[in-house]
């Protein structure tokens, strides 16, 4: 079942590690693929999904404990073919022996969910947006989305700012690459970006928080700011 196999009769006997899978953006034609990758001119394509490895955890479209990540070349043939993928295995380390390799980039205990990763070049930085539900497990509730940066495209990462209740049901967030500056606000070195989400599927009533929030495609103007420029690079 699914692209790399992975089922689930039910939620608490078996779990799955890459749920709601979203391809990491690394700009137009993959022009930020990561350096490391032994073949330059044929990057990788990435892909992160959330998910879970013990049977006592809630795991939904929207929650897990873990996120994973996975990666392929770029071409349709490669994409459908289970055994032309490698999984992020820990350390840095690399996996073709199959999803059950795979190791989080993240775990933490019934507060993760959809996640998604953009490279910003202005700060050499991949940030991490992952969306959970305030009220675990409820999945028609608010939800809660926190954002986190690497200098790596599988970590570690830091924790940047977590929004509870954003939206107040924000999900799916994401930071699409076309839409953040391409260098730091000279006079206080801040990052300017666009945030896109949709919210409020199963809480049409409630207050947009922040305002403009709804069931649709969401686009917010977001300013994040450091200390200092030099921390950022």
């Amino acid at each position: 079942g699914g692209l790399f196999g992975e089922s689930a009769a039910d939620n608490h006997t078996a779990k799955v590690k890459f749920g709601a899978i979203h391809v990491v953006d690394l700009g137009r034609e993959l022009e930020h693929a990561p350096a490391a990758d032994p073949e330059p001119s044929t990057p990788f394509v990435y892909v992160v999904g959330h998910g879970a490895s013990q049977n006592s955890s809630p795991e939904s479209w929207m929650q897990g404990s873990d996120v994973y990540m996975a990666r392929v070349a770029p071409s349709g043939d490669a994409v459908n073919d289970r055994s032309a993928w490698e999984f992020y295995a820990g350390h840095g380390e690399w996996s073709r022996n199959g999803v059950s390799a795979a190791q989080p980039l993240i775990s933490w205990g019934n507060r993760t969910g959809v996640t998604t990763i953009t490279y910003v070049p202005a700060v050499k930085r991949f940030i991490m947006c992952v969306s959970t539900p305030t009220w675990s497990p409820f999945t028609t509730r608010e939800f809660d989305t926190y954002l986190l940066e690497s200098e790596h495209i599988h970590g570690p990462f830091r924790y940047i700012t977590y929004m509870r209740a954003f939206g107040p049901q924000a999900y799916f967030v994401n930071i699409p690459s076309k839409f953040v500056s391409a260098s730091l606000d000279p006079r206080d070195g801040s990052l300017k970006l666009m945030l896109s989400y949709s919210a409020n599927f199963a809480m049409p009533g409630s207050h947009p928080n922040p305002l403009g929030s709804g069931y649709g495609w969401v686009l917010q103007e977001v300013k994040l700011h450091t200390r200092t420029v030099a921390e950022w690079v």
